[in-house]
């Protein structure tokens, strides 16, 4: 009820506020429009400070310069050298692959010749001779011979050697030396070898020994006859050999390649370590700038402050009896609220300021170190001594080849070509048969070496001898008068041949003994009988035969290396050593150099309000722009795109009008081809075409309106299924503008 008494309320006080407002004088036939004086805004620039001024501190840090300072770092001393020991390379010979023999074949022949062929064989009647024997001496090993090695000691000489029992030394004129007395073993004998025997080992072994041999006696068969057919060899059975190659192995031999030696090995000096103090380093005191602090503010500027301006409502009065809705609308006076910028600006808080540290701390309890630095010095605590390494023998594995069998033969039977004829053969030709006499053995005892003699080598250890003598343990320091050395001649026993080993040959021990052997062995008699023969042609092949090769051992020669000269020692001075050490000395001390930082502002434009506008004044008009004005827009078919002449038409007839602040309504049509939806879909485009070209020549959107009717305010006859020229057509596709107010 608040709500329309108000509403009927402000509606009376437009009225009457517009009533009481009419132009003065108005000319019959004339149209006014209310306008509305806008507002005249300037721009006013505000500049504000947006970071204050402050001091900005740099540090100049101390400047040094570095001082150089020698000490000694490694007192003077002396150290071993190995010279080492000297080799020489010797040549042997190894026999890689031992003799062999191989087998070569010689070609049988074949030859043919004629022989007669007995039909039937003499033969002979037999009578026995019997067997004679005889007794014949024998030797019998009963201890087969061997070998003893007996030890050829090894020959040792004397030598004579300087032994140095006062070393070479210094006196000094002012502080004289210190000497010490020391005992050191000096090898007066050195270690060898000795070889001990290892006896061969013999057993007792029982063999069985003939002493009467097998014999035979013989008892005659008579001979028996018939006639039968028998094949006739015409090519005899014959052979040929094959040879079966001869095998070989692989035996693996050691060699010495390398003789075992000796390596002197420096045990080298042992050095002590003495730390030094030094000044190093000179301190300024250091100077920490605490920058300055900001806090962060913003202040609030009004670039317009608030206003109002005059509208017209949206809907007309109930009890308009006009029949344009425009005519009956009142006028509001709009609150528009005041437009501000927020700026963010910076305070300061505290300025720059200096914090000075000293280059020392003061309150540490180790104060009195500052700036202090150490170095080690090295000097010799146990002098270099040398030791003895032995080098064992290097041996190499040398792979020889020999025949573990030789080559054979292999017999292939070729069969003989045989003829059937018909001959007289012996069935069963007068024989002797044989009747073993088994012979009579005894068994004989001998000794037989299993094991040959060999050699242990036993090593006997080199003969040393603790001496004394003086070394000199401090050295002079000021001038020196040279002392030389004492020595004295000692003798040592050296080996000059070492022990090796003799063989003796032990001969066999042989015993005669007697048995009885068949001197002749039993015969028969033979009572020659003639045989019967006949002449056959027959081949002769003569055997294949071999015919050995002897293949000569294969040596390969190598190299074995010899020391020729022993390792020894040599004294090398190790010179006194030096460093420079690096001192830093203050130059200038640390300083504070300031700079002061200007403030910064910032410039804000606002709007100040320089004439207050209102509705104040009526524009007169053309009353022909109060109706619907057609705007000469020949759109081409289905488009709704300007062309550069539908601009001009626009420039020249709308533009002007929106130039004196009326607002406006575009209302476009097009003809009834197509359907409703699609044209009126048409013409809202096009009107948003206009409006949009008038906004973008600066037109505010507020005082534009914008309708597409399409087919349905047809200005002729020419609606849907009418037929119509495209002129009549071209009537109907129209857009046009009317003023609707004024702002």
């Amino acid at each position: 009820m608040k709500k329309a008494l108000l509403t009927i309320l402000s509606f009376v006080a437009c009225t009457v506020a517009i009533a009481q407002d009419l132009p003065t004088n108005p000319e019959p036939g004339k149209c006014y429009v209310r306008c509305v004086t806008p507002d005249v805004w300037v721009n006013q620039d505000v500049t504000i400070q947006v970071a204050p001024a402050y001091k900005k501190l740099k540090v100049v840090p101390a400047q040094y310069r570095t001082e150089n300072e020698e000490v000694v770092v490694q007192s003077a001393g002396q150290e071993l050298a190995v010279v080492p020991a000297q080799y020489e390379t010797q040549t042997f010979e190894v026999t890689v692959q031992g003799p062999a023999q191989r087998l070569e074949k010689v070609a049988g022949s074949t030859d043919s010749t004629t022989e007669e062929m007995v039909i039937q064989p003499g033969y002979q009647e037999l009578a026995v001779v019997p067997a004679q024997y005889e007794t014949q001496n024998f030797d019998v090993t009963t201890s087969e011979g061997g070998q003893t090695l007996s030890v050829v000691p090894a020959k040792l000489g004397t030598e004579t050697f300087e032994v140095v029992v006062t070393e070479a030394s210094q006196r000094l004129e002012v502080v004289p030396a210190q000497y010490e007395t020391r005992t050191e073993t000096v090898i007066v004998q050195q270690a060898y070898q000795k070889l001990q025997t290892v006896p061969a080992q013999y057993e007792t072994r029982t063999e069985t020994v003939v002493v009467t041999a097998a014999g035979q006696r013989m008892e005659v068969v008579p001979a028996k006859w018939g006639t039968e057919n028998v094949e006739i060899v015409v090519q005899p059975a014959s052979s040929r050999l094959e040879i079966i190659p001869a095998q070989y192995g692989t035996e693996t031999e050691t060699v010495v390649v390398t003789e075992a030696s000796q390596r002197l090995e420096v045990i080298p000096a042992k050095w002590g370590t003495e730390t030094l103090s030094y000044k190093k380093r000179e301190f300024g005191n250091t100077l920490k700038v605490v920058p300055a602090s900001f806090s962060t503010d913003y202040q609030v500027i009004e670039t317009k402050p608030a206003t109002a301006k005059w509208g017209m409502s949206d809907t007309p009065a109930a009890d308009c009896a006009s029949s344009d809705p425009n005519d009956c609308r009142y006028w509001c006076y709009k609150n528009v609220p005041a437009q501000n910028i927020t700026v963010n600006t910076t305070t300061l808080s505290n300025d720059a300021s200096i914090v000075t540290t000293p280059g020392c701390d003061n309150s540490n309890a180790n104060s009195d170190d500052c700036g202090m630095g150490t170095y080690t010095r090295k000097v010799v605590q146990t002098p270099a001594t040398t030791r003895v390494i032995d080098i064992p023998a290097v041996t190499k594995e040398v792979k020889r080849t020999v025949m573990t069998q030789p080559s054979t033969t292999r017999t292939i039977e070729i069969p003989a070509v045989t003829k059937t004829i018909k001959k007289t053969v012996l069935v069963s030709p007068a024989t002797t048969r044989v009747i073993d006499i088994p012979q009579v053995t005894k068994e004989v005892t001998r000794q037989v070496m299993v094991t040959p003699p060999t050699t242990r080598a036993i090593d006997v250890p080199a003969v040393t001898k603790e001496i004394t003598r003086t070394v000199m343990v401090t050295p002079p320091t000021t001038r020196v008068i040279t002392i030389p050395a004492v020595t004295k001649t000692m003798k040592r026993t050296t080996l000059v041949t070492p022990a090796s080993t003799r063989v003796t040959e032990i001969p066999a021990t042989t015993k005669t003994m007697k048995r009885v052997v068949m001197a002749t062995p039993p015969t028969a008699r033979a009572i020659d009988i003639p045989s019967k023969s006949t002449t056959i042609r027959k081949t002769v092949i003569t055997p294949e035969t071999t015919r050995s090769i002897d293949i000569p051992a294969v040596t390969k020669t190598m190299k074995r290396t010899v020391m020729a000269t022993p390792p020894t020692t040599r004294v090398i001075d190790v010179a006194q050593k030096t460093a420079t050490l690096k001192t830093t000395v203050l130059a200038s001390d640390a300083r504070v150099e300031e700079v002061t930082i200007p403030a910064v502002n910032k410039t804000v434009t606002k709007e100040v309000l320089q004439t207050k506008g209102g509705l104040t004044t009526w524009t007169e008009v053309d009353c022909k722009i109060v109706e619907y004005n057609d705007l000469n827009i020949n759109w081409l078919l289905g488009s709704a795109t300007l062309t550069p002449s539908a601009k001009a038409e626009i420039d020249a007839k709308l533009l002007v009008e929106l130039k004196n602040g009326v607002s406006v309504e575009i209302a476009s049509h097009t003809d009834s081809r197509g359907s409703a939806a699609s044209n009126r879909s048409l013409s809202e485009r096009r009107a948003q075409a206009v409006t949009n070209y008038l906004i973008s020549k600066g037109i505010n959107s507020s005082r534009i309106v914008s309708n597409g009717y399409g087919e349905s305010r047809l200005a002729n006859r020419c609606s849907d299924g009418v037929s119509c020229t495209e002129r009549e057509h071209l009537a109907n596709r129209r857009t046009q503008f009317r003023v609707i107010n004024a702002n």
